[in-house]
């Protein structure tokens, strides 16, 4: 079996986070079409659905972020990105990952605390404990932390294939 790096794990792990999430976002298609079904033409609705649609729309959301993050997929302002010599640009995507890991770290950290505090009360519906809800902050601040430091080191190093000499694209 190979020896597996830092890096193969930490892209391991977002891509799978990336899968999840898109299992997540089929499942939700499901059930939302079953739900409209069961309401419109049975007459009978799911009493759970649109709760667990809510969450799971959540989840959805912190897990597709650190996916997107990660592989470069989110929007970007490309506004300064081309501007000055190399290493401007280089220090200038350092810092744009370094303050995105920053707001990361606050995420990770408000939704730690928020579970804590409010975790273990119970959702309406299903009567599931919250912080399997409310976890998904913490994990998508989490995952979005490890991304943006990886991307921070790379952009520091020199190792970021971001920064080309083409431009920007139109």
């Amino acid at each position: 079996m190979p020896k597996l790096g830092v890096r193969q794990v930490i892209k391991g792990t977002l891509d799978l986070a990336d899968l999840v999430g898109g299992l997540i976002l089929i499942a939700m298609t499901l059930l939302n079409l079953s739900a409209v079904f069961m309401r419109y033409v049975l007459v009978d609705s799911l009493s759970w659905s649109e709760e667990i649609l809510r969450y799971s729309s959540i989840w959805l959301t912190f897990l597709a972020a650190a996916a997107a993050s990660y592989n470069a997929e989110h929007l970007s302002l490309d506004l300064l990105r081309f501007r000055g010599s190399p290493l401007v640009q280089r220090l200038h995507e350092t810092a744009l990952h370094l303050l995105a890991a920053i707001f990361s770290a606050v995420v990770l950290w408000q939704g730690v605390r928020y579970c804590i505090k409010n975790g273990m009360q119970t959702a309406p519906s299903t009567g599931y404990l919250m912080v399997w809800f409310y976890g998904a902050v913490a994990v998508g601040g989490a995952l979005m932390l490890i991304a943006e430091l990886t991307k921070t080191w790379d952009a520091f190093t020199g190792k970021t294939n971001r920064i080309d000499e083409r431009g920007p694209a139109l």
